[in-house]
Formats: C-alpha cells, sequence, structure tokens
C-alpha cells in the first residue's frame, strides 16, 4: 500500500478529528467526576476532641459541590470559595458539632465533631 498525498491528508484529518474528539470527551469526563463524588465538608478548626476553657468558639471549613451548609441543623452561609465561619457558644461538658451538606442531586454529608469545655 503506497500512502500518497491525498491518502496522507485523509489519515492526517481523521487522527486530528479523533484527537479533538478523545480530547473533548476527557475533558468532559474529568470534570465531571466532582459532580459524581457528592458534597465535600472539610473542617479545619476546631481540631476533633479538643479541651476547651472559653464559652464560644470559631468553627471554620470548606465546603465543595454544595447547594445547602447546616451547622447543627440550621443553615448557615459560605463564599463563592465555599469557605465558611461560624461561631458557636461551648457548654461545659461534650459538645457534639454536626455540618451538613446536600448537594444539588440531592445526595448528603456530615461531620461531626466532638469538642470539650471545661
Amino acid at each position: 500500500m503506497v500512502l500518497t498525498r491525498t491518502r496522507f491528508l485523509r489519515v492526517l484529518k481523521i487522527f486530528i478529528f479523533l484527537m479533538i474528539v478523545v480530547t473533548i470527551v476527557g475533558y468532559a469526563t474529568w470534570r465531571s467526576l466532582s459532580y459524581a463524588r457528592g458534597p465535600s465538608i472539610r473542617v479545619f478548626q476546631p481540631l476533633p476532641g479538643i479541651s476547651l476553657n472559653t464559652k464560644t468558639i470559631e468553627i471554620i471549613g470548606r465546603a465543595e459541590r454544595i447547594n445547602s451548609l447546616t451547622l447543627n441543623g440550621n443553615p448557615i452561609s459560605i463564599d463563592e470559595q465555599g469557605n465558611f465561619k461560624e461561631t458557636v457558644a461551648v457548654f461545659a461538658g461534650v459538645n457534639i458539632i454536626t455540618l451538613g451538606a446536600t448537594d444539588q442531586f440531592g445526595r448528603a454529608r456530615s461531620e461531626t465533631i466532638e469538642i470539650f469545655g471545661l
């Protein structure tokens, strides 16, 4: 089989077209994987199990891929990057703080932190 100029150009066009299709499909798959994972909540402060001698503490963290975020059942706001900061009262004994998030597909995730008040 002799590779003429016409055949070479045809093969090159098909190769370029397939590379474009593979790139588009790969990018779409990569971008949609984050939605497949559902919502995520990361709490930076306080560390779980910490003992405090204060009356209040700030809960600081980041939530991604969410539609709503709650702290002990009450809605809280987030900024454009998903960061949140809320102040919570600390009582003597064990304090359980629960963050809950839901995404646009109705999937939910929660994060529970136990802190000890002195």
